[in-house]
C-alpha cells in the first residue's frame, strides 16, 4: 500500500476553497446582525487584531456598519434599516427583550404590569421602557387592548410594529438572540 492513495481524499468530498476572513466576518454578521467585537471573535475565531483590521476595511468599503449604543458598536450589514438595527439591538438586551416577550404574547401592558413580569425594580424598568418609546419600538396608549379590558384609563405599552418585530426574532433568533426566539415559541406555545 501506497502513501498517497492512503491520503488521498474520497471522490465522494468535495474539496472547499477556504473562506476569506473578510468573507467570514461578513456571513457572520449576516447570519447574526447585532454582534458586538467579542462576540464577532468569538464566532470567527479570529485576533483582536485581525478581526479589528478587517472590520475596519469592511466598514471603509461600505460592507458593513457599525451602529452604537453608549460607545459600544454593534455590526450589521450595510444595507440594514435604523429600525431593524435597533430592534436586534433591543433583543439582545435582557430586560428590553423580556419586556418585549410579554408585548408579543399579551398585547399591552401597564407599567406595574411591566414591573411585575420582569422583577427588575420600577426604575430599571422605567429606564429601558423610556428606551424602547424613543427608539419607537413601543408606544404608550389609552387605548384598551385584548389583554387590558378592564385597566380603564391607565396608560399601557404596545409594540408599534409587532409584526416586524416577531419576524426579526423568527429569522434572527439563533447564537446571540436565542433567548428572544425561544421566548417567541413561548409566545406561541401560549
Amino acid at each position: 500500500m501506497s502513501l498517497t492513495s492512503s491520503t488521498r481524499t474520497p471522490a465522494h468530498v468535495s474539496e472547499r476553497k477556504p473562506q476569506s476572513n473578510y468573507e467570514n466576518i461578513k456571513d457572520k454578521i449576516a447570519k447574526f446582525p447585532g454582534l458586538r467585537f467579542y462576540e464577532l471573535k468569538k464566532e470567527t475565531q479570529l485576533s483582536n487584531g485581525t478581526l479589528q483590521h478587517h472590520i475596519n476595511s469592511l466598514i471603509k468599503t461600505k460592507k458593513i456598519d457599525a451602529h452604537y449604543d453608549n460607545a459600544i458598536p454593534r455590526y450589521f450589514l450595510y444595507n440594514t434599516d435604523q429600525s431593524t438595527k435597533i430592534i436586534i439591538q433591543r433583543l439582545s438586551q435582557n430586560t428590553t427583550s423580556k419586556i418585549i416577550k410579554l408585548l408579543l404574547k399579551k398585547e399591552c401592558q401597564t407599567f406595574s404590569q411591566l414591573v411585575k413580569y420582569t422583577k427588575k425594580s420600577s426604575g430599571t424598568v422605567s429606564l429601558y421602557k423610556n428606551k424602547m418609546v424613543e427608539d419607537k419600538i413601543i408606544v404608550g396608549t389609552t387605548d384598551g387592548c385584548k389583554s387590558c379590558k378592564n385597566i380603564g384609563m391607565k396608560i399601557k405599552y404596545k409594540l408599534v410594529d409587532p409584526e416586524k418585530v416577531k419576524d426579526l426574532v423568527l429569522e434572527y433568533g439563533k447564537t446571540p438572540l436565542m433567548k428572544s426566539a425561544d421566548n417567541l415559541a413561548d409566545v406561541h406555545d401560549a
